[in-house]
């Protein structure tokens, strides 16, 4: 009959590999956060998207009818004020403007349907910012 210890041969420790061991016990825990790595792929996993619906043409002929309406509608800027903006950005805005607009919108009426948009939206925030 076969000892005990014979089984378990494989799974002995070498003390050399255990003192000179440099890596870390948990490599995903690096700066010893209390959360651990089974613990944060549990919160992960728990926390997944829920499923995306699937939008219909009415819907995104809804959704467009609303963009061009906010954005691209065709103005004529009196007092215009020059702006600086990365080239890559402009061909963007152009290309939005040029095939999603009517004839006589531009980029300039676009930037500033964005910005007005964005100024309403953030207005009470910036209003608290500015009080800080």
């Amino acid at each position: 009959m076969k000892s005990d210890n014979s089984i378990n041969s494989t799974s002995t420790v070498n003390s050399d590999n255990a003192v000179n061991n440099t890596t870390p016990v948990n490599a995903d825990n690096l700066f010893d956060n209390e959360q651990t790595a089974t613990e944060a792929t549990s919160v992960t996993a728990t926390t997944e998207p829920p499923k995306q619906q699937r939008i219909g043409k009415q819907q995104r002929k809804s959704d467009y009818a609303d963009f061009k309406a906010t954005f691209l509608t065709p103005s004529k800027l009196v007092k215009r004020h020059p702006v600086n903006i990365e080239d890559s950005v402009w061909a963007k805005l152009e290309r939005i403007a040029r095939i999603l607009g009517d004839r006589d919108t531009t980029v300039g009426s676009y930037i500033n349907a964005i910005l007005v948009e964005h100024l309403i939206m953030y207005a009470d925030d910036t209003e608290i910012w500015r009080k800080l």
